[in-house]
């Protein structure tokens, strides 16, 4: 906005969210064929398609979408409703594809039963995949109409605050790298208090397009998050988050904070889960990303609270933004994205050493917030 001198500005969330139906429609077909000789029973079965095209993600993911896809302005490819509202979409197309996935076990079972090699049955069944994913990008289309193709140009013309005429012509990937840093220079750093810090993690089966890059997390101690927040606030970058939403907080009010509720007083709770007992006990998990925009240090440098921008529209909080207490942080915050210029040069080096330690596909880690 700056470089262009606008008023005002968005990307088009549709653009990348219909890519990411796309391509987790293709990511869960594909575990699909890869898992079609386990019963339906199976734990990783049941688990793949439990939510295979919800909404949510993880920070790597975007990185995903955005080197394949690029972006656009939200007038090339506005809003509309199945996207701004997508529970609807979203069970249709987990139907369709869970039917696809049983077609193609049928067919795997009788490739099998009919001598076929491994490597030819895994050809024939994903040249089905693909017959089947063409309907996927029918209904997907249908609802949320043809978006630009990432190597397509398009014109975006606009007008900036001085009314002085500006055009843009080019792809959504010239777009993006015109406009914006390079957000694959980035990486996660989690405080999960279950496992052993400075190491790398990942999760089995957990991504969303097939053959890039896989979610990555380095753990460490919370303090480190902190301190990974203020020096990215400090140089002027707003840091994405992970965190439990749901706990302890108010969405009128905009609220974020432990001592919000003081239930003690009410009920005969002792309320004493360890941040790693809520893990350990699915009480608790990433189920939301937000924004650290600011924080409010003391007089020592420690943080007090952060400003966070949420993306529940202006009804919520105080037009938006929201209010976190250091306390809330510790307990409920599990992720934060650092720059890999501003990150310590230890945490970097684990994250750039690969050898990660694989974490089961049904971990809390691999929640989409």
């Amino acid at each position: 906005m700056q470089r262009l001198k606008l008023d005002e500005f968005q990307l088009s969330q549709s653009y990348l969210f219909i890519w990411d139906k796309l391509e987790k429609a293709n990511y869960y077909l594909e575990q699909s064929i890869i898992h079609a000789d386990k019963p339906l029973d199976d734990r990783l079965v049941l688990h793949l398609a439990g939510a295979p095209l919800n909404d949510g993600g993880q920070w790597d993911m975007a990185c995903n979408l955005l080197e394949k896809y690029g972006v656009v302005p939200q007038t090339v490819y506005p809003e509309s409703f199945s996207s701004s509202a997508s529970s609807t979409l979203n069970q249709l197309l987990t139907t369709e594809v869970r039917e696809h996935a049983l077609k193609l076990r049928r067919q795997s079972a009788k490739l099998t039963a009919s001598g076929l090699s491994h490597e030819e049955k895994v050809k024939s069944l994903r040249a089905t995949k693909e017959e089947l994913m063409a309907s996927v990008w029918t209904t997907i289309t249908t609802a949320l109409g043809v978006p630009p193709r990432p190597d397509e140009k398009f014109v975006w013309e606009y007008y900036d605050k001085n009314g002085k005429f500006g055009k843009f012509e080019g792809t959504p990937k010239e777009f993006l790298a015109t406009y914006t840093s390079k957000a694959t220079d980035a990486f996660s750093l989690i405080h999960d208090p279950r496992n052993e810090t400075n190491k790398l993690y990942t999760v089995a089966e957990l991504g969303n397009i097939w053959g890039m890059r896989d979610v990555l997390y380095v753990n460490t101690e919370i303090e480190r998050l902190k301190n990974a927040v203020v020096t990215c606030i400090k140089a002027g970058v707003p840091v994405f988050f992970g965190c439990d939403v749901g706990k302890c907080s108010d969405r009128t009010t905009g609220i974020m904070d432990p001592a919000l509720h003081d239930l003690k007083s009410a009920f005969p709770l002792s309320l004493g889960l360890t941040k790693a007992e809520r893990l350990q006990t699915n009480e608790s998990a990433m189920t939301h990303a937000m924004v650290i925009s600011a924080v409010h240090l003391d007089e020592t440098g420690k943080p007090v609270r952060y400003r966070v921008e949420n993306s529940w529209g202006a009804d919520v909080g105080d037009k938006g933004w929201f209010v976190m207490t250091d306390a809330w942080f510790e307990e409920f915050v599990y992720q934060v994205v650092v720059p890999n210029r501003l990150a310590p040069k230890d945490l970097l080096e684990i994250f750039q050493g690969g050898d990660a330690v694989v974490l089961p596909a049904w971990d809390p880690m691999g929640a989409l917030a």
